[in-house]
C-alpha cells in the first residue's frame, strides 16, 4: 500500500546577520524575521548554520528547508515543506 502525504510549503522572509555573538531569533524588522548567526559567511557555512537552526527550532527536517532567494545576501527567503499544519513563523518567533 502506498501512503501519500500532502506537503505544504511555507515561504518565510528573513534578515540574517552572520558573525554575531550568539545564534538566535531577534524579532521582526522590515516585515522579515531577524536571525543572528555565530558563523562567518564563508563558503556557505552561515547558510548551513541557518538551515540547521531553523530545523532545530521548527522540528522540520533539514532536507525540507531551502534558501530560494538571497543565498549571498542578508535578505533571504526560505521555503519550508512540511506535511504537518504548522505555523512556522510563530514557531520561529517563539522562544
Amino acid at each position: 500500500m502506498i501512503s501519500l502525504r500532502l506537503m505544504k510549503t511555507e515561504t518565510i522572509k528573513l534578515i540574517v546577520k552572520p558573525n554575531s555573538a550568539a545564534t538566535g531569533v531577534y524579532g521582526i524588522y522590515m516585515n522579515r524575521i531577524k536571525i543572528k548567526l555565530v558563523t562567518a559567511p564563508e563558503k556557505g557555512k552561515a547558510n548551513k548554520e541557518l538551515i540547521n537552526f531553523i530545523s532545530d527550532k521548527t522540528g522540520v527536517p533539514k532536507k525540507n528547508i531551502k534558501i530560494i532567494a538571497g543565498e549571498k545576501s542578508i535578505y533571504k527567503e526560505i521555503s519550508i515543506k512540511s506535511d504537518k499544519n504548522l505555523n512556522l513563523t510563530s514557531r520561529l518567533l517563539s522562544s
